[in-house]
């Protein structure tokens, strides 16, 4: 006979049972996946307490679990040519350790699946944007005082965005949070299809090597895993040509898209038509006095793609088939404003888009928050989103639940960023709730709280006085006993974020004993591990 229980209940179902010896009784399965391990039933000592099993370390517990380098660092000397100041600046993205975890479940980063954040039931398609094209000087460690151009047009991030291993890490980090596929930001064809393990610090062929790369990877998934593409930057050359026909440019950068990515059964596709995003292109011909004439692109456009327009003007745009909600940033010196996380106007506008174009595809958006402080704006001065210790991406996440539901589901929901570290919007490092779990012990009870760090942004200091919970960034409690400070065996798991305590009087064998307590955070929010409290039993 067996039964999933807690380590806490051993005890009383051994003592129900008649206390069946050898009989195997599985943990409770815990869902972050971080502790999997079993304990015997002949390993329970005579006074009913279980043996102790360590089933993995604190060392573990705090990795990097993360596709992001170890070697990066929060901190840069924005370029001379953004124009702003020459200050060293931060944006809260730095890892969280600068130790690798073996296995993507365990370590800073919560991998419970982000689609537990919207509505129950919700059955959207949940991507995820990425830049994909960055690359590395070499330099170990990175220097935190290099000018922001650190290779190429872009900061040195710690990793080759295409390289094989590096996409297979990014892909494997993503599934483990639940991420359907990638949405991947592309700088068109100046680049032919791009290189692979290969250093370079051309964006292009940075970025298009990054996307081959994807491909195959979604190929080997089985379907689990899609990517779709995001033209962007592609035709700014063309715009920028007197003599270049951007319409044309448009229609030959689909071309390359048919040829070499609609085809796949990676790629994404939406009743058997592959589905292509476009971000500003008609703000880049229009920088240069020209127009893209769609009707002309829709008509020609090989493999027959949906076209998917950049916001709620997207379902109104020519020959669009729908429309992907970005972010919607604040200058900084007129922030908050009126909307500082999008969430009063301008996505409640987006959703209100959606739900009146219902016959158009619809892919709204979620984030953590957005800093551009390193660019100065890319030159047009400082925007801001604030992160505010998680609750911009919890606020963004369950707002999709007010216009959907079981019954009326959310096609698509695109997250912005995977790794737009230069814009502060990247959730490859995981999101900061800036929260320091504190146990103590009276007896052989132990209890805890989880309270903001001394360091916490002031925007979150501000916001947790105004009312916000920061509990609501943990989604559960573990309670680990150790023999060394370092190897740990699990005494209580799930326990919900209203418990403070726990009586571990009936969960420990006769000995000296170290307990801490594990805050597992709500998807993609760091996890926490509370101080050592010893207690002798």
């Amino acid at each position: 006979m067996s039964a999933r229980v807690s380590l806490g209940l051993v005890a009383v179902l051994l003592a129900v049972a008649g206390g069946c010896v050898g009989t195997s009784v599985d943990l409770a399965p815990t869902r972050d996946a971080s502790v999997r391990d079993t304990v015997d039933a002949a390993e329970i000592i005579p006074d009913g307490s279980p043996a102790f099993t360590p089933t993995t370390t604190t060392t573990a517990l705090g990795a990097n679990n993360t596709s992001a380098s170890s070697l990066f660092r929060d901190e840069y000397v924005p370029a001379a040519r953004f124009g702003g100041s020459a200050a060293p600046v931060m944006n809260e993205d730095n890892p969280s350790s600068a130790t690798a975890a073996a296995d993507l479940a365990v370590g800073a980063v919560s991998k419970l699946p982000i689609r537990s954040l919207l509505y129950p039931g919700a059955t959207t398609e949940i991507f995820v944007e990425t830049q994909g094209w960055f690359c590395t000087n070499g330099m170990n460690p990175l220097a935190s005082s290099q000018n922001g151009d650190q290779c190429g047009s872009h900061i040195d991030i710690g990793y080759d965005t295409n390289s094989t291993q590096h996409a297979q890490q990014q892909i494997a980090d993503m599934r483990s949070r639940g991420i359907d596929g990638a949405i991947m930001d592309w700088s068109g064809q100046s680049a032919g299809k791009g290189v692979t393990d290969t250093k370079t610090t051309s964006t292009p062929a940075i970025n298009t090597g990054a996307m081959f790369l994807y491909k195959a990877q979604a190929e080997a998934s089985s379907g689990a895993f899609h990517i779709a593409v995001l033209e962007d930057e592609g035709i700014t050359a063309c715009a920028a040509a007197p003599a270049c026909d951007v319409t044309q440019q448009v229609l030959s950068d689909i071309g390359f898209l048919n040829t070499n990515f609609f085809a796949s059964p990676g790629y994404l596709k939406v009743g058997g038509r592959p589905v292509l995003f476009f971000f500003a292109l008609d703000h880049t011909a229009s920088t240069y006095g020209k127009t893209i004439d769609w009707a002309t692109v829709r008509a020609n456009a090989a493999g027959n793609p949906l076209f998917v327009f950049e916001n709620a003007g997207g379902y109104g745009h020519d020959d669009s088939d729908g429309a992907y909600s970005w972010i919607n940033v604040t200058s900084y010196g007129s922030y908050p404003g009126s909307d500082p996380y999008g969430t009063t106007s301008f996505l409640p506008y987006f959703y209100g888009q959606a739900l009146a174009h219902q016959q158009k595809t619809t892919w709204s958006s979620a984030y953590k928050g957005f800093d551009d402080n390193l660019v100065n704006g890319w030159g047009g001065g400082r925007r801001y989103v604030g992160q505010v210790c998680g609750k911009t991406w919890l606020d963004t996440l369950a707002l999709a639940g007010t216009y959907y539901s079981t019954a009326s589901q959310l096609p698509g929901l695109q997250l912005i960023t995977w790794d737009d570290y230069e814009e502060g919007s990247e959730l490859e490092t995981g999101i900061d709730n800036h929260v320091v779990v504190t146990a103590s012990l009276a007896g052989t009870t132990v209890a805890w709280s989880a309270t903001l760090a001394p360091d916490a942004p002031t925007e979150c200091v501000k916001t947790v006085a105004a009312g916000f919970d920061i509990l609501s960034t943990i989604d559960h409690f573990t309670v680990y006993a150790s023999k060394d400070g370092i190897n740990l065996a699990v005494l209580a798991d799930n326990l919900p974020t209203g418990t403070a305590s726990l009586e571990t009087s009936s969960l420990l064998a006769p000995g000296a004993w170290t307990l801490f307590v594990y805050a597992t955070a709500k998807p993609s929010i760091t996890n926490r591990l509370s101080n050592g409290v010893a207690v002798t039993r």
